[in-house]
């Protein structure tokens, strides 16, 4: 029987006609929190700050009748706009931004990040587009159907990052079951802020610690070197200035040692120029740089390594960087602590009962660490150490540290895909 709207059932769904206004709530509420937590993965997994907040703001627009959506950054002072959804792209907006500022336009969003509350306009198009002070954004502001204004900041761990602000459709009222989804949705872009400002400073950390550190060893090897050059140098002088008093046979031990001393503070920087930018690795692969690494220890230490690479996959540059200063940090802890004579360092896919996994292992002959093999790095407080496993952990991989049946042995596995097996 043919189900009517005099029966009291929709004509459509066959569902009571009370019950449409509900099942459209329910699906709203569903999309609603479908966009949440998609935007709450595109915060986890996206490596671009204007990626994630681009996602976000897609799926306000998505999931509600809003026309458009900015996500605003402060930085400095000064607000930029880092995520958009239905608006044109204007590259001088900043600018123009600025402009209206100085004209006196009364800047809504601005008062919700200084107040970090949210801030409810209705009807908020008509008065920006009437007042002169808006006049350098109105082309942009006017190209959005659009009526209503909401702004809502972006607040994490109790300060304000920038503002989310949705310009609503014609007709569409911000009610509270919107402006808690905009909440929500504003609480995963702030989180995005934060991981990308403590990236940065992290990141920022590390550059200065390994300056440190350069500089370190700039003092510590060439510096010194260099001194004492200067000296057989002006000893030489002295000699010559005397008419060669000590003779050709004092002349040549000062020349010798002035060789000597010049080819150590070579090999040296050598060293230290590698570990700045390891350029064999874009010209000839990860076991080359390692390989050349190698030769550059056993030049500066006297440390014998060997090197055991296999048949390497094509590997992205950012991993193999971060294989090879994991190597470099594991023979620099090896010069440093293991009073070892030799180190080998192995390089391969593993075997087969462990397929799909690449294998970085540095081994010494040392004293050892006095902890068993499969010790994870960190139980160490050591920031070589932990910066290693982190670099593993990067690649979804791990970082062991332990002993070997001599000495200590640093292991670290990564899982790979081969490209053909991609394809």
């Amino acid at each position: 029987m043919e189900t009517t709207e005099q029966d009291g059932r929709c004509p459509e769904c066959g569902r009571p006609a009370g019950d449409a206004g509900s099942f459209d709530d329910a699906r709203r509420g569903q999309r609603r929190l479908a966009a949440i937590a998609r935007a709450a993965s595109s915060v986890a997994d996206a490596a671009s700050l204007s990626v994630t907040l681009d996602v976000v703001a897609r799926e306000v627009m998505q999931a509600t009748h809003i026309a458009a959506v900015q996500i605003l950054r402060v930085e400095g002072g000064l607000m930029r706009v880092v995520g958009k959804a239905g608006f044109t792209d204007a590259e001088d907006f900043a600018e123009r931004l600025e402009q209206c500022r100085r004209l006196g336009a009364r800047m809504m969003f601005v008062e919700a990040f200084r107040t970090r509350s949210r801030i409810v306009v209705p009807h908020r198009k008509a008065a920006v587009l009437a007042d002169p002070a808006w006049a350098p954004l109105h082309d942009i502001m006017g190209g959005p159907e659009w009526d209503s204004f909401v702004a809502v900041p972006l607040v994490v761990r109790g300060r304000a990052v920038g503002v989310l602000n949705a310009y609503y459709s014609p007709g569409e009222d911000p009610g509270p079951e919107t402006l808690d989804f905009l909440d929500a949705m504003a609480d995963q872009a702030a989180m995005a802020v934060d991981s990308a400002d403590l990236l940065a400073r992290s990141r920022h950390d590390a550059q200065v610690e390994e300056r440190a550190r350069l500089a370190r060893e700039l003092h510590d090897s060439v510096v010194q070197q260099v001194f004492s050059m200067r000296m057989q140098a002006k000893a030489l002088r002295a000699q010559v200035d005397a008419g060669l008093g000590g003779g050709p046979d004092g002349v040549g031990a000062v020349a010798d040692e002035l060789l000597e001393l010049a080819q150590n503070a070579l090999a040296d920087l050598r060293g230290l120029v590698l570990q700045l930018h390891p350029t064999e690795l874009v010209g000839r692969g990860l076991a080359s740089a390692v390989r050349t690494h190698a030769e550059s220890v056993h030049a500066a230490t006297g440390l014998h390594v060997e090197v055991e690479a296999g048949q390497l996959p094509e590997l992205p540059t950012e991993l193999a960087e971060d294989l090879y200063r994991i190597t470099q940090e594991a023979l620099h802890n090896v010069v440093k602590h293991a009073q070892a004579s030799s180190a080998v360092v192995r390089l391969d896919r593993g075997d087969d009962r462990v397929p799909g996994w690449l294998l970085l292992e540095v081994c010494d002959d040392g004293v050892g660490l006095g902890r068993p093999a499969g010790t994870d790095a960190g139980c160490s407080g050591g920031i070589g150490l932990v910066s290693m496993r982190e670099r593993a952990e990067r690649w979804g991989g791990t970082l062991e540290v332990g002993g070997a049946r001599r000495g200590t042995r640093v292991r670290a596995r990564i899982p790979v895909t081969p490209l053909e097996a991609a394809s």
